[in-house]
């Protein structure tokens, strides 16, 4: 740097509190809080909490460069300063200059010439290295120890003659070579590195000053090179459009070559942490930060592990425009002072995450660099890292991984589908389970043929192929109010739907249901489940016994029903107010029923009472308005009146069992038809709601359809599997559920025990049992891994490929031709067409040989006789388990598997008699 024409600051190494601002002056400031030092007129501001005081200055006149000391315990720092006359001279700006005798001491080359860097050593605070221009008899790096002789007496001129013997160099480097600067490593005791000769980077051993060990790294980007003080091998150098990083230990290539937009005008280290380098371009007003922390990892992007680089309010943060792309895992960002000026100089704080930063004009302003904050997702939350290396655990509002964790052991492994509800945690799960084992035990019974899904859905029983079935409509009578009709449609398929639903057929069945859900403290909704069943007596005894004032209260008005058309009207106005959406609905069922003596509904009308059932606008109201309007404008005003309320969501919290059940009974087969069929294609591809407005001219039903699969879509229900079963459509829905709650643990599950070998064996339910399974590995969840796979692998060829892609590959091999000792199957057999030997075993009942090169198998250490397994069986999976092979892994004697059980039932030791391996107590206890 040339005197007069910039500004640079450099920060002292031992005391942290001061720094020199240089330039045709040099200044020693002292950095204190702003509230210590407000009074004093001489403060400069340099941040909005701390300000800068002048101790000292002096004039620089000459000086081209300057470095703190690294010796400590002096009262003020001492510098060194290199003159453009190759003069390298010790000064003090601080007022205890004579309590310092290194203070005035001048080191002279031996031919005057330009001084461009010095530099003192971290480790040998003794040690100074000055870089000097070239000169054809002279060296142009020379070390000297300052605590060595006494100072010069001339400044010396253009002259052979040799300085005093005290004042001789300790060590010279590059003869008749040009140095542009020199500094040292802060691990490696005297190794120094110098950028020479515009095109290499040279690292000197100085450890033997009389045999100087030099490596050379040539690169045209040489300037400025300084070593990593949080890395022993680690420099940087920088050119005049890029940074690089090199390795000292292999020096041939840069490790890293970071380009940039301009001219690298200054590279600076950070003091206090590892992997973050800052540069300075020509003519910038920003600072760059180079993050090279996850560089060297192959394959990542630097996004991934991004620093939080701010500021206090004196600085601002902003991505650094620039048409170059940075290394591999490199995160570059911009760092800028507030004065929005191009820069002069920077320096970091020794003891803390700050740079000090100086404009052209002089003006100082520091800028603090938040510490690199890393996320990563733990089974408890997300640990974030940072602030001084503290690390701060966040614990996640919702953990999918920790209720996965802590249920493990034992969901989703009971022998019945219906106990893992018991162990979910979750309404919905257990909801799920319950209907599985329902499903299934219907399928078993015969009560709903299915051959390849032990699962069926509503959809399979009621809406299948063709639907080619015709029900009974009946017009029934309230027992309590034989006043009242409505219209009840029976058949075969919708009895099996019922059943589905948990309802069932008739009082007999449905009164068990009413009983559950009073006992589980839901009397509204068993209400409705005796008021769909004709039982209005024993809907307000229900009511009549609830804890909610509300809710009794709420009797009163079914209790009232009447025809006058006042008390419809009042009783839809007022359903609204109603606290559960069981009342309203069971309100609107009960408003919408006939008079007996009229005639009987058509199934026109019964589909209004199910639309009445599911939101809370007032049927009969609607049609009493409808008849006021020409009927091309009915479909019109209807679709106005059942958007809107999808859009708020009402009658939602229903469940869609009871939805649909109400729907098996009251709706005749067209409409039953439509409405299963449109719910469905709703939940595989909900449509927008704003698409209603496209559909005026379609019916009633079709819009209510598309509607409630809007509402159902979001959030994803697993209730949805009621009507899919454990079809391909219940796999996209229990795709969707894993995507909103990352629960893999209970796909799989379901996957494992629900779903036929060829659907475990497809995309995603392949990909759901593979992530779980090392889940359980991970967390060493043995036994509950063994449980899934032996589920998951029920039903399946065993020649056929896992779900894991790749056929089985455990089996007991011969110790002779190393091949599998179970026979295979007669099928598969070779036919050699010359037989050598006599046929493999394939009528005997035992294998005792191995069928492929017939040596014996090893024999049974209770009974001595061959061990074996039934012919055709694979792997011992096809025999009794009596006869499975069995060995202790310890000390490889092996048994049958009964044998081997009596024995140790009574032993420690192995059977055999020379062995005295205690087998059976190298088992781990049983798991509780």
């Amino acid at each position: 740097m040339i005197s007069g024409a910039k500004y640079d600051v450099l920060w002292s190494p031992v005391h942290t509190d001061k720094f020199i601002l240089w330039g045709s002056d040099i200044t020693l400031y002292e950095v204190a809080p702003l509230k210590d030092i407000e009074k004093k007129s001489t403060c400069v501001k340099i941040s909005p909490s701390s300000g800068a005081t002048v101790l000292a200055s002096q004039s620089a006149g000459g000086v081209r460069c300057v470095d703190f000391s690294w010796i400590s315990g002096l009262a003020d720092p001492l510098l060194a300063l290199g003159h453009t006359n190759g003069q390298v001279s010790l000064t003090s700006l601080g007022q205890n200059t004579e309590q310092n005798d290194l203070v005035g001491k001048e080191f002279l080359p031996r031919y005057p010439r330009l001084c461009n860097s010095v530099s003192w050593s971290p480790t040998e605070p003794g040690l100074l290295a000055a870089a000097l221009d070239k000169h054809r008899s002279d060296h142009c790096i020379l070390l000297w120890d300052v605590h060595r002789g006494a100072p010069a007496t001339a400044a010396g001129s253009e002259s052979s003659s040799t300085p005093p013997e005290a004042a001789r160099p300790l060590a010279e480097m590059g003869l008749s070579e040009t140095a542009h600067s020199v500094s040292w490593t802060h691990a490696s005791n005297r190794t120094l590195i110098a950028s020479m000769n515009q095109r290499s980077i040279k690292i000197f051993d100085l450890r033997d000053l009389s045999n100087k060990a030099v490596t050379v790294a040539t690169t045209r980007a040489c300037y400025g090179a300084a070593a990593d003080p949080l890395c022993p091998w680690q420099l940087a150098s920088r050119g005049d459009s890029a940074v690089c990083v090199w390795d000292l230990r292999r020096p041939e290539r840069a490790l890293l070559t970071l380009p940039q937009p301009r001219p690298v005008a200054k590279i600076l280290w950070c003091p206090t942490r590892r992997n973050l380098l800052l540069s300075l371009l020509r003519d910038s007003s920003s600072l760059r930060l180079h993050d090279i922390q996850q560089a060297h990892s192959a394959g990542r992007s630097g996004d991934d592990d991004e620093d939080e680089l701010s500021s206090s309010p004196s600085a601002v943060e902003a991505v650094a425009p620039t048409s170059q792309t940075a290394a591999p895992g490199v995160v570059e960002r911009a760092l800028a002072p507030p004065a929005a000026q191009p820069l002069a100089g920077a320096a970091w704080h020794p003891a803390g995450p700050r740079v000090l930063a100086v404009a052209l004009n002089g003006t100082l302003s520091e800028c603090v660099v938040r510490e690199r904050v890393v996320a990563r997702f733990w089974p408890g939350g997300v640990a974030v890292g940072g602030a001084g290396g503290a690390l701060r655990l966040h614990p996640a509002p919702r953990d999918p991984a920790a209720a996965m964790r802590r249920r493990a052991p034992q969901y989703g492994l009971q022998p019945e589908l219906w106990q893992n509800a018991e162990l979910a945690e979750d309404e919905a799960l257990g909801t799920l389970w319950h209907f599985l084992s329902l499903s299934r035990s219907l399928v078993e019974d015969g009560c709903i043929r299915s051959t390849d899904n032990k699962h069926p859905g509503v959809l399979t029983v009621v809406a299948g192929e063709g639907g080619g079935y015709r029900s009974e409509c009946v017009p029934s009578l309230f027992p309590d109010l034989p006043h009242r009709r409505v219209t009840i449609y029976r058949s075969a398929e919708r009895t099996r739907a019922l059943q589905l639903c948990g309802w069932g057929w008739g009082w007999e069945q449905a009164a068990a249901g009413v009983e559950r859900a009073e006992a589980g403290g839901q009397p509204a909704r068993a209400a409705l489940l005796a008021a769909a069943h004709l039982r209005l007596r024993t809907a307000l005894d229900v009511l009549g016994r609830a804890s909610d004032p509300a809710v009794r209260v709420a009797a009163l008005a079914f209790a009232g029903l009447g025809e006058e058309r006042l008390w419809r009207e009042t009783v839809s106005t007022a359903a609204a107010a109603l606290p559960e959406p069981y009342l309203r609905a069971l309100l609107h069922f009960l408003a919408a029923t006939a008079p007996a003596a009229a005639a009987p509904a058509p199934p026109a009308a019964m589909d209004a009472v199910l639309v009445s059932l599911l939101h809370s606008s007032s049927v009969l109201q609607l049609r009493m308005i409808l008849s006021d309007y020409p009927s091309e404008d009915k479909s019109v005003l209807m679709l106005g009146t059942y958007v809107k309320p999808y859009t708020q969501k009402n009658e939602t919290e229903m469940r869609l069992e009871d939805r649909v059940a109400f729907a098996c009974m009251y709706l005749c087969d067209t409409r039953l038809q439509q409405y299963l069929r449109g719910l469905g294609a709703a939940l595989a591809d909900p449509p927008a709601l704003s698409g209603l407005l496209l559909t005026a001219p379609v019916a009633c039903c079709s819009l209510y359809l598309r509607g409630l699969g809007a509402a159902l879509a979001d959030p994803p229900a697993l209730s949805g599997l009621l009507l899919t079963g454990m079809s391909p459509a219940g796999v996209s829905l229990i795709q969707r559920w894993v995507d909103a709650t990352g629960d893999v643990q209970s796909a799989a599950l379901l996957a494992a025990r629900c779903l036929p070998p060829a659907a475990r064996r497809a995309d995603p339910a392949r990909h759901w049992l593979a992530e779980y399974r090392s889940l359980l590995e991970s967390w060493k969840l043995w036994y509950p891994r063994c449980a899934l796979d032996t589920f998951a692998r029920a039903g399946d060829d065993p020649a056929a490929p896992d779900q894991l892609g790749g056929k089985r590959q455990v089996c007991v091999a011969c110790s002779y031709c190393g091949k599998s000792v179970a026979a295979p199957p007669a099928h598969a057999r070779p036919r050699p067409s010359v037989a050598r030997l006599p046929p493999p075993t394939a009528n005997m009942k035992q294998i005792s040989s191995c069928p492929h090169c017939r040596k014996p198998l090893p024999r049974c250490g209770v009974c001595s006789l061959h061990v074996g397994t039934a012919a055709g069986g694979a792997g011992g999976a096809g025999a009794h388990f009596a006869g499975w092979f069995t060995w202790c892994v310890a000390c490889r004697h092996t048994g049958h598997a009964t044998h081997l059980m009596e024995w140790f039932k009574t032993h420690t030791e192995c059977p055999v008699s020379s062995c005295t391996c205690r087998c059976s107590t190298l088992d781990p206890p049983d798991r509780p």
